[in-house]
C-alpha cells in the first residue's frame, strides 16, 4: 500500500501558517461580495491557461479568457485551442464535484479522457498506458504495476490523506501521480487539475478563486527542478511540499492582491462585475478621470462596447460622469 513518508521543515509549518491566515482574509473579504463571480471566472482562465501552457500550449491568457466568453481563438493551432478548452470544461467539472467524498480510478479515465480528447500526441486516451514511458529524466512505473500503483494512490487519498493538511494531501497526489505517469500523454495536466480538485474537496478553496498553475507556469523551471528533485535524484519528499507551499502563498497573495486593486467594498458594489468591468475600475484608480475613447483603448474595445461597460458602474454610482458630448470625463466615486 501506498503510504508517504516524508520530514516537514520548520519553514514549512510557517508558511501553512501565512496559508491558512491569508485564506482566511480572502474569505471574509469575499462573503456575500456580488463580484465573487467574476473572480472565479478570472480563476478559471488563470489556471487553465498556466497548466495547458506548462505543456506547451501558446494560447494567450486573453485567448483562454475569450474562450470562457463564447469567442474563438483564431489564429492558433487547433490542439492548442482544444487542449484550452478541455482543460476549462474539466474545471467546470471539477467545481461541480467539490463536494465528492471519494476520488475514483472511473473519475480519473473520465478525466483524462474529457482533458485529452484531440489533445493529447499518444493514445490512448481515457485509459492507461501499456508500454513503457520517460518523461524528461523520469522514467514511468512499468506500465503493468500501473493500474495497482493507482489503486493503492487512491485508497490512501480516500482514507489516511485526510488526517493530512490541504496543501500536504493535493502536493503529494500530484506529485505521486506524475511519479506513476499512467497515461501516454496528458500526465501533467491531469495531475494539475487532481491537486486543484483535491483543495476544493478537503474545503481549502470553497470559493473557487485560486490559480495555483499560473504560478507553476511562472516559475517552471524550479517546478520542474522540485520535481526532479523527488523523482530522480530521491531527496525527501518535505521538499516538495515546501516548494508548494511557496507556490500556494504566492496564489493567495495575488488574488489577495486582485480584491485590494479593486479597491471597493461590498456596499460600494450593487452590481455583480464581469472582468472587463474589473480591468476598467483599476484603469480608472489608476489614470481617472478619462474621456471615452481613451477608456476604449484601455479595455481594447470600441466606443460603443466602453459605454456598454460603464453604464451599469454609472447607473449604480460607483463611476462619475463629469462634463458634456465629447469633454465627458469619467472618473471612479
Amino acid at each position: 500500500m501506498y503510504k508517504p513518508d516524508f520530514k516537514v521543515s520548520p519553514r514549512v509549518y510557517r508558511l501553512l501558517e501565512d496559508i491558512t491566515a491569508l485564506k482566511e482574509q480572502i474569505r471574509a473579504s469575499t462573503v456575500k461580495v456580488p463580484w465573487v463571480p467574476s473572480l472565479v471566472k478570472d480563476a478559471m482562465a488563470r489556471a487553465a491557461w498556466g497548466s495547458t501552457a506548462i505543456e506547451g500550449c501558446t494560447l494567450s491568457l486573453e485567448a483562454v479568457k475569450g474562450l470562457l466568453d463564447g469567442k474563438k481563438a483564431l489564429g492558433y493551432p487547433n490542439k492548442d485551442v482544444r487542449m484550452a478548452q478541455n482543460y476549462l470544461a474539466a474545471l467546470e467539472w471539477l467545481q461541480k464535484q467539490e463536494k465528492a467524498a471519494h476520488i475514483t480510478e472511473k473519475n480519473i479515465l473520465s478525466l483524462h479522457k474529457l482533458m485529452g480528447e484531440g489533445a493529447c500526441d499518444d493514445g490512448p486516451i481515457g485509459a492507461y498506458r501499456q508500454l513503457d514511458v520517460r518523461a524528461g529524466l523520469h522514467v514511468g512505473a512499468p506500465w503493468k504495476q500501473v493500474p495497482g500503483l493507482m489503486h493503492d494512490l487512491l485508497h490512501w487519498l480516500n482514507t489516511e490523506a485526510n488526517e493530512l493538511p490541504a496543501v500536504f494531501s493535493s502536493s503529494i497526489l500530484h506529485l505521486r501521480f506524475v511519479e506513476i505517469h499512467p497515461f501516454r500523454d496528458g500526465n501533467g495536466r491531469l495531475a494539475r487539475a487532481l491537486a486543484t480538485w483535491q483543495l476544493y474537496r478537503a474545503g481549502f478553496d470553497t470559493l473557487h478563486v485560486f490559480a495555483l498553475d499560473e504560478i507553476l507556469l511562472e516559475n517552471r523551471n524550479l517546478y520542474i527542478k522540485a520535481l526532479q528533485r523527488v523523482q530522480v535524484e530521491g531527496e525527501d519528499l518535505g521538499t516538495w511540499l515546501e516548494f508548494m507551499s511557496e507556490a500556494l502563498l504566492e496564489t493567495l497573495e495575488r488574488v489577495q492582491g486582485r480584491i485590494t486593486a479593486l479597491g471597493l467594498k461590498e456596499k460600494d458594489l450593487p452590481v455583480s462585475l464581469t472582468l472587463r468591468q474589473e480591468k476598467l475600475l483599476r484603469t480608472l484608480r489608476e489614470r481617472s478621470p478619462m474621456g471615452i475613447r481613451d477608456i476604449g483603448r484601455a479595455l481594447r474595445v470600441t466606443v460603443p462596447g466602453a459605454h456598454y461597460a460603464l453604464r451599469p458602474l454609472t447607473k449604480a454610482g460607483i463611476v462619475i460622469v463629469e462634463g458634456t458630448h465629447k469633454n465627458t470625463k469619467y472618473s471612479l466615486k
